[in-house]
């Protein structure tokens, strides 16, 4: 009985431990609609190799091949840098800027829950 009891235990905690593993490596939600847009200028990309992924940077060509655990979570680290450096939130409405601090882009939000995200995501 105890020796079950014992296997059991092991079960649970390993299973548990899996699942905060597992939620600890996810990246936060994102904005389907602004999200995608933004990708378009965002100079981060994921390039397969035969070890897993790297991240690669389109205007330096310099690779990152950070742990598979980890991976996603850099990317978003890389991603909300590069925010806070080229984005610009006035009002209801996210500019983006170039190198030179020129307007390439604009995205009019449309609802709070898209102000929200920016501001939470990109710590504005």
């Amino acid at each position: 009985m105890r020796k079950k009891l014992l296997v059991l235990a092991f079960f649970v905690i390993f299973m548990f431990l899996g699942i905060m593993a597992l939620k600890d490596s996810m990246p936060e939600p994102k904005n389907e609609r602004v999200y995608t847009i933004l990708q378009k200028h965002m100079p981060y990309t994921l390039e397969k190799r035969v070890g897993g992924y790297s991240i690669v940077s389109n205007e330096t060509g310099v690779k990152e091949k950070p742990p598979a655990k980890d991976l996603f979570l850099r990317l978003e680290q890389l991603e909300q840098q590069w925010g806070k450096e080229f984005l610009k939130l006035e009002n209801n409405t996210l500019i983006i800027l170039d190198k030179d601090k020129n307007k390439v882009d604009k995205i009019d939000l449309k609802t709070n829950e898209e102000i929200n995200w920016v501001k939470e995501y990109f710590s504005f």
